[in-house]
């Protein structure tokens, strides 16, 4: 560009500049934006449904188009309808619709320590629907059931997250209509209580999901749904029961032909049998529930769920609670049990009946319908079974090295395990621990937090179990039951503990070998390589596993979108004074740590729902590039080319991955390799290839 050019194309800037500052009128009007949407008023309508007069909503909502634009979509809403009456520790039964409903508001939701929006009570076993507007009771349209998560512990189907109004919209305004459904189930002591017996078992909240699906499948017709068409949904929790539901060959493919299963840890070892009983409360029907409540509260504490592991990694019933190969379970106290398939009495002068035949974990059963499954890229970062032992542990070494350093000059689990439970047997220590961590919330709630080399090991050797060795008649002679700290402090001088192989083999290995602390993040690059080993062998290499191994239609992804929201919030707990649930929760401060570094467990949800929300119901913020990927990712997880476009190939390890760019209408081929590249000569084919040639992945090891 010559001078002149550039002197008249800087003066017509100038000129053109100039005239925006006037006070005279422009003679082209300027554009004037669109008021934003909102929905209207939410409307009370009375239909037929079947035999029976419903009292339902008609609500209307703001999506975003296919094409950009937002507009108003009308579903009708079905709230708290009871789809069956239970009594305390038995299996619910269905319940037939009423002639009169009011299914205007949402129920009660099940018995929980944690504050809810409605209110909480043992009759909870209602359940909510969303369908299009003005729906034909012939029209057969596909059918969503949702089971939410929450540990066994926490939830319910009415939370603001899992609402079903936007996707329904979204899938009448596409041309593709279905009907949603979320549900309620038992919790806690409430949901699952060991039974003797190899005809039934006591997981009630299993049963009652069970019975929920019976009555999708005897009533959604009347709504509109094709009851043949039904996909089971769920995350977390919610997916690990589905593992149990695809067992139940009255269930699955009769009540449902397709599953979602979202983060569903298939390496987590359920409570067997034997270990059920021994952790069996007993409690009866006439039990107070304050009674009940306040055990399950005690029962959930994370200094009390990080005792009972450590004891129980050491297989120490005596003094602990008795555990199966690992000590996994402990750390969900309130997860289903296996059953027993055959029970047989033992015994000549003392006979008792002892299970010859336990049920088989589910990673050994398989898949029996066409499932889409797969898990978050941090999910080790904030599930609720880890949070002891990837995150309280660090904060109790750092408080024990004042007091006892030579803790640290080796790498013996016992040693270590033994002294942490005899420091927390202090309340004292406890109280400095809650005043450590209330810091650690208040200064700067994204600290990292570490393990020394000294501890890497021995807490990896505790979490998959481990065994004391020594002289039986010396460590018998430590045991004194009304005296805990006083066992544990004699049995530190003299035992000695063995890891599994399986353990060594793993701490052997170039990407998981102990990082000296000289070096520079040595520690922190502890707790990365213990945060990888526990993804890699309960969440990816299992998923990838059943996927490859399935007799059915599979789909495998992996969500590695780090939001820029933070789904979880650290001030649940309870405030006694008041009232209100405002105070630091421990096991919810690890939580929302873990997840301000990536995709951790439940990050996906804003966007299969298309939700602004975090787990407690309060707003989020997500950017541009978020809402996009919500209103393209929701679509895509209530379509059937979720089931169709995306199978998983085991020669091709082919994986839908959802990532900040999005996702694109193909798969990524060898993911394994690309994804998880390993340092180990043995790992270099990936990760998960090389720790299952190795025979270190569960179904190898500690799940055979």
């Amino acid at each position: 560009m010559t001078l002149l050019h550039r002197s008249l194309l800087a003066i017509a800037i100038s000129t053109t500049l100039s005239a925006c500052y006037t006070d005279v009128d422009p003679t082209v009007p300027l554009p004037i934006e669109d008021a934003p949407i909102t929905p209207l008023p939410t409307e009370t309508i009375e239909l037929s449904i079947g035999d029976s007069t419903v009292g339902a909503s008609k609500e209307s909502v703001v999506i975003t188009g296919t094409d950009g634009t937002e507009k108003l979509v009308s579903v009708e809403s079905f709230k708290g309808i009871e789809y069956a009456t239970q009594t305390r520790f038995e299996h619910s039964m269905t319940k037939e619709l009423d002639e009169v409903i009011d299914a205007t508001q949402f129920g009660e939701v099940c018995m929980q320590v944690r504050a809810t929006e409605q209110a909480q009570s043992e009759d909870c076993l209602n359940l909510n629907i969303w369908r299009p507007a003005g729906l034909d009771a012939d029209a057969e349209l596909p059918v969503y059931v949702f089971i939410h998560g929450g540990d066994f512990e926490y939830g319910s189907g009415s939370e603001a997250l899992v609402h079903g109004d936007t996707v329904v919209a979204q899938g009448s305004d596409d041309g593709k209509p279905f009907i949603y459904v979320s549900l309620n189930y038992r919790l806690g002591q409430l949901g699952t209580q060991w039974v003797e017996s190899d005809l039934a078992d006591g997981n009630y909240g299993l049963g009652d999901q069970k019975r929920a699906l019976e009555w999708v499948n005897n009533n959604i017709n009347l709504f509109g749904g094709d009851a043949q068409n039904v996909t089971v949904m769920g995350q977390g929790s919610g997916a690990m029961s589905i593992s149990f539901l695809q067992q139940d060959e009255q269930v699955s493919g009769q009540y449902f032909q397709q599953a979602i299963m979202q983060s569903n840890p298939y390496g987590f070892e359920y409570p067997s049998y034997d270990v059920a009983k021994d952790r069996n409360n007993d409690f009866k029907a006439d039990t107070s529930i304050d009674e009940i409540m306040a055990s399950q509260e005690t029962a959930l504490n994370g200094i009390e769920q990080l005792k009972n592991w450590l004891l129980s990694s050491l297989q120490v019933p005596v003094i602990g609670p008795e555990s199966d190969s690992t000590p996994m379970s402990n750390l969900l106290p309130f997860a289903p049990y296996l059953g027993c398939n055959e029970l047989e009495e033992q015994g000549t002068i003392f006979k008792k009946w002892v299970c010859v035949d336990h049920a088989k974990p589910q990673i050994v059963t398989g898949l029996t319908v066409p499932t889409v499954l797969g898990n978050n890229a941090s999910e080790s970062n904030s599930f609720g079974m880890l949070f002891t032992a990837t995150f309280l542990v660090p904060t109790i070494i750092e408080l024990l090295t004042n007091d006892e350093p030579e803790l640290f000059t080796n790498e013996d689990p016992a040693k270590l395990a033994l002294a942490m439970v005899n420091w927390l047997e202090d309340e004292n220590n406890i109280a400095l621990l809650e005043q450590k961590l209330s810091e650690r919330a208040s200064d700067d709630v994204s600290a990292e937090l570490v393990l020394p080399s000294s501890a890497y090991s021995a807490v990896t050797g505790l979490f998959y179990g481990a065994k004391l060795e020594g002289d039986l008649l010396e460590m018998t002679g430590c045991i004194d039951t009304n005296d805990i700290t006083g066992t544990v402090g004699c049995l530190v001088d003299i035992v000695e503990i063995t890891s599994h192989q399986q353990t060594q083999d793993i701490l052997a290995l170039t990407d998981f070998y102990p990082n000296s602390e000289a070096s520079l993040g040595g520690a922190l690059d502890n707790m990365k390589q213990f945060k990888t080993l526990l993804n890699d062998t309960l969440f990816n290499g299992p998923a990838r596993y059943m996927a490859a191994n399935s007799e059915v239609e599979t789909t495998l992804y992996r969500f590695d979108k780090k939001p820029s929201f933070n789904m979880w919030n650290f001030k649940t707990g309870l405030n006694e004074e008041t009232g209100e649930f405002d105070q630091l929760s421990i096991i919810d401060l690890f939580k929302t740590i873990g997840c301000i570094s990536g995709a951790c467990n439940g990050s996906e949800l804003p966007f299969v729902f298309n939700k602004a929300v975090r787990f407690d119901g309060s707003e989020i913020h997500p950017t541009s590039n978020e809402k996009a990927m919500m209103n393209e990712m929701s679509r895509l997880w209530f379509s059937e080319e979720l089931f169709t476009n995306y199978q998983y190939s085991d020669a091709a390890d082919n994986v839908l991955v959802i990532e900040s760019q999005g996702f694109s209408d193909s798969t990524t081929y060898d993911w394994d390799y690309v994804t998880n590249p390993g340092v180990d000569p043995k790992l270099r084919e990936g990760r998960l290839t090389g720790l299952e040639e190795q025979g270190l992945m569960p179904w190898d090891w500690y799940l055979n």
